[in-house]
């Protein structure tokens, strides 16, 4: 089980149609920088 994070340290991985993408740099999770929720993250291979 994972601990609980606050996700104090965050870093911009990207911003797409205006919206920032960020992970936290202590569980690895990306979220969406305006609300912190999770986000699910696909490797696209253009």
């Amino acid at each position: 089980m994972q601990a609980f994070c606050e996700h104090k340290s965050t870093v911009v991985l990207a911003r797409r149609d205006g919206v920032d993408y960020v992970e936290c740099l202590e569980c690895r999770q990306v979220f969406e920088a305006e609300d912190l929720e999770p986000v699910v993250v696909e490797d696209d291979e253009e």
